[in-house]
């Protein structure tokens, strides 16, 4: 997070701000287990990797570490895991993009902030999958 904080885009939006067409990226939305977060991570470096944000590469690399980490955990748990559907959940990121560009980047920031608070919370009291 410490990370976040310090890249060069601001990230944070007011919390009654209403944005449509960026329902595809995650962070609304609390995550309940070991799986979730692996799998809201991954969304997030997709969206991150293919947005045009400068200094990325070092957040880009903490979120596969932290992916590592949670796959890692999962495993020492015994969680069994559930079979991901490569689906098009980012099918309108570029579209998207072109749109408003500015406010997809903001947006994304925003959640990948609010998610990893989320993260965070969530294992501090993980005991189980």
């Amino acid at each position: 997070m410490a990370r976040l904080h310090e890249h060069p885009c601001q990230f944070l939006f007011p919390m009654n701000l209403k944005v449509s067409g960026l329902d595809f990226i995650p962070g609304e939305h609390p995550l309940k287990s070991l799986d979730s977060m692996d799998e809201t991570l991954d969304i997030f470096h997709q969206i991150l990797s293919s947005l045009p944000l400068g200094n990325m590469e070092q957040i880009l690399n903490d979120i596969e570490n932290l992916r590592r980490i949670l796959q890692s955990l999962s495993l020492l748990l015994g969680c069994s895991t559930q079979k991901r559907i490569e689906g098009d959940a980012l099918w309108n990121l570029t579209e998207e993009y072109a749109k408003s560009p500015y406010t997809m980047e903001k947006v994304a920031m925003d959640r990948f902030h609010k998610s990893l608070h989320n993260i965070v919370k969530h294992l501090e009291h993980t005991l189980s999958c």
